[in-house]
Formats: structure tokens, sequence, C-alpha cells
């Protein structure tokens, strides 16, 4: 908890350092000092309120599984526990679907930073994804290259070669 608050202080201050520099104001002593108490007690009043909730919502769970029958709380436990298991276990689901959708990516010739753009909970639904990307994506690289192969047809009438072979001559 004090980590986090030491790092946005410190982020605080830098930003604040930044916007400084933008502005290009200065300040003297006192009014920097002012400008780091205030964001400093902000940050120190907004970790108090977490932290603060947090311990009020454990304290409410203490007291409902109190409550409860030593079934009840039993029940109650094992809810949670399972709650969490299936949290995990659809962190990892999705976690594996983004692995695989990287894999499938490079297979098909396709930056992997489109990984967020063809991520869905279902993976068939990635794999119809990716292959619209890679139509689209196929589709939007040909004509770019068309377009860039275009250039000047060539003038009627004289030769390159037997042109330069006279001047060279001097003919």
């Amino acid at each position: 908890m004090t980590e986090t608050t030491e790092t946005e202080q410190t982020t605080e201050q830098e930003q604040e350092t930044k916007q400084a520099e933008q502005n290009e104001q200065t300040f003297t002593q006192s009014e920097l000092d002012s400008l780091i108490d205030k964001r400093t007690a902000k940050a120190l009043e907004t970790a108090k309120q977490k932290w603060e909730e947090e311990k009020q919502n454990a304290v409410n769970q203490a007291e409902k599984l109190a409550k409860l029958s030593a079934a009840e709380r039993k029940e109650a436990e094992d809810k949670a526990k399972q709650e969490a298991m299936d949290k995990r276990e659809q962190e990892l689901n999705q976690r594996e679907m983004r692995y695989e959708a990287q894999h499938q990516l490079e297979e098909n010739a396709l930056p992997t930073d489109f990984v967020d753009m063809v991520m869905s909970d279902d993976a068939e639904k990635v794999s119809e994804n990716i292959a619209a990307l890679k139509s689209q994506f196929d589709k939007a690289v040909e004509a770019s290259v068309t377009e860039k192969m275009r250039g000047n047809t060539p003038k009627a009438g004289k030769t390159a070669e037997g042109n330069s072979l006279k001047d060279a001559l001097g003919l």
C-alpha cells in the first residue's frame, strides 16, 4: 500500500514538473512546496479511502459469515473458492487463446500486434477474425504495391540503346 502511494506521489510530481516546464512558468520554492503538499495530501486521502473501503468490506464479509451456521458458512466459503477458481480458469483460458491467436497471426504472416483486434471469447471467432484480417490486409498490400509500381510509359520513337551508342561514339 505504501509503495503504491509513493509511486503515485512520484508520478504526480513528475507530471507537475513536466507541466510546469511546458507552461514555462517559474515557481518560488514556497509555491512549489505548496503544490507538492496539495498533491501528496490528495494521494494520501485517496489511498486512505480505498484502504478503509477494503477494510469495511472485509468486516462486513466476516460479520455475514459469523451469523451463518457452520454448514452455511462452509457453503459460502466453498462458493467463494469456486468463484475464485472460475475467475482464474477464465484468465488462463484468455491467456492461452491470446497465445494461440499470436501463433495463428505468425502462421498467416501478419504482425502479432494485431492480436487485440482478433481476440474473442470463442476460438472459432478468433480464427474467423484472423481470416478476415488476412484478406483485407492482403488486399490493402496489393493495392499499395500496384499504386507504387505504376510509372510513366516509355516514349515512342527513339530507342535508348541506339541513341546512347551513337552519342558515345560521337556519330
